[in-house]
């Protein structure tokens, strides 16, 4: 049971962006032990306290993936469970007790804490629920002891990730996953695969490394085309590859998607994330026939003090490069900015807008800089005080000295980059352009959303534009 919150700002925030990889994961082990298992996702359903509870009833233990920044309504939403069966074992895992598997037992009335992977230690919970082994023997575990918490040895990653049998995705057939990508889609027809755990990167705004405790590891080629062929067996149409650096590899993506065509797996894909310096004209060009639709690229900013300070290991040309091979392929390209660095002026603000202005992009975010738990930036600034343990998420907010602008200046010149974006004329007209050629307007209808979301809290957005900030 994923519990997760959604960043709302002033547009509807995307709710059941894609399947729970890591729950699923976890639902195939106890399902090849025989074990029967029940997926609730309240991403892509409402929560209704009363169909939790009542499949309670059948329920011999609750498996639940807890966010740092979700930490609170997860612990709700226990007590509930507590308050309807004390006794029923309840385990969360996910990124939050990777990062503070000790921590999330005190943060909830939750009864084990798994750190890391849990495919390996799976069925020894499940002994050990059965009184058939002792929790102190299993690794990379916290749990309650009476009124104590005590931990298993030390976390043991699984060295082979081939040896992890495939996500449960029948369970999440129920639920319409990747509205975000193309309003088309219906229930059933999308699905998510990542091919590694971890990044081989160490940008330091990130905290996607210490989630994965530092490590990143991959899979064989011919495992992870196995699961493109599993799939595809089950109907899916449309993929989202998840990787925090899919393309990094670019032996391995050249030998997929030589695969996917070559066996004709017709399907789309979305490429989550991805760095500029993977861009590859041949590979590009390949992805494309194989049918990848949109890749988003995380360019963070325009100035290469930032960049460097960032620990991002590239350069605005190699930024500007990436950004025109995936156009000239015919990829719905989006980019994400940041703003925010410590010694950021609203010189290097500018320029990045405008800058994200001069490329051809289907898309763009810009996004206040926040300090995320386990970042490289959050841990320095609580060295010095300035963040305590227990904010997970915190933005560089200049009244904290993690910036030289305020939230709120922050937050505003993100809207400001983020409207001169959407109402540039060459922008409107490349969008209209694209989605017609390509038979896609799913961009198309998110971005008269947006606009007639935005229109409704400004009368004329474009004083909004001149004024603000200027």
């Amino acid at each position: 049971m994923p519990v997760k919150s959604n960043f709302k700002g002033t547009y509807k925030a995307l709710t059941g962006l894609s399947p729970p990889l890591g729950l699923l994961y976890i639902a195939k082990v106890l399902e090849q032990d025989d074990n029967k298992v029940n997926l609730l996702d309240f991403s892509a359903e409402k929560i209704v306290m009363d169909k939790l509870m009542s499949r309670l009833l059948s329920t011999d233990a609750v498996c639940m993936t807890v966010m740092s920044d979700s930490v609170q309504k997860a612990d709700e939403m226990i007590m509930q469970i507590k308050e309807k069966d004390n006794d029923l074992p309840i385990i969360i895992g996910g990124p939050h007790c990777a990062l503070f598997p000790k921590r999330a037992l005190k943060e909830t009335h939750a009864d084990i804490s798994v750190q890391g992977d849990g495919e390996g230690i799976m069925l020894d919970i499940k002994k050990a629920l059965n009184n058939k082994k002792s929790f102190s023997e299993i690794p990379g575990i916290y749990y309650r002891s009476k009124n104590t918490i005590k931990r298993g040895p030390l976390y043991q990653p699984i060295e082979n990730l081939d040896s992890v049998p495939f996500p449960a995705r029948h369970l999440s057939k129920k639920y319409l996953y990747g509205k975000a990508y193309n309003q088309h889609i219906k229930k059933g027809e999308f699905t998510s695969i990542i091919t590694s755990r971890g990044c081989p990167f160490k940008c330091n705004f990130c905290s996607r490394g210490a989630v994965s405790l530092n490590r990143h590891r991959t899979r064989s080629t011919e495992n992870i085309l196995d699961e493109f062929r599993e799939i595809y067996s089950m109907g899916y149409k449309y993929v989202g590859i998840m990787d925090d650096s899919f393309l990094s590899n670019k032996k391995q993506a050249n030998a997929i998607f030589d695969t996917i065509i070559n066996e004709n797996m017709e399907m789309k894909f979305y490429i989550t994330a991805s760095r500029a310096d993977s861009a590859d004209r041949d590979l590009f060009n390949k992805m494309k026939r194989a049918g990848v639709i949109s890749i988003q690229f995380g360019l963070e900013s325009a100035n290469q003090d930032v960049l460097d300070y960032y620990n991002k290991s590239t350069t605005v040309e190699k930024i500007r490069k990436a950004v025109i091979l995936s156009h000239e392929a015919g990829f719905f390209t989006l980019g994400s900015f940041i703003l925010g660095a410590p010694f950021e002026t609203k010189q290097h603000f500018d320029n990045t807008i405008k800058f994200a202005n001069s490329l051809p992009l289907e898309s763009a975010i810009f996004l206040p800089l926040r300090y995320r738990a386990g970042s490289d930036m959050w841990l320095k600034a609580v060295k010095e005080g300035k963040i305590a343990l227990n904010e997970y998420e915190v933005h560089a907010d200049s009244k904290r000295d993690l910036g030289l602008f305020t939230e709120q200046e922050l937050l505003n010149y993100c809207e400001k980059g983020q409207m001169l974006f959407s109402f540039n004329p060459k922008y409107i007209f490349n969008l209209f352009r694209s989605s017609i050629e390509k038979n896609d307007f799913s961009l198309l209808h998110m971005y008269i959303s947006i606009y007639l979301s935005f229109l409704k809290e400004h009368s004329n957005p474009f004083t909004f534009i001149n004024k603000k900030n200027a």
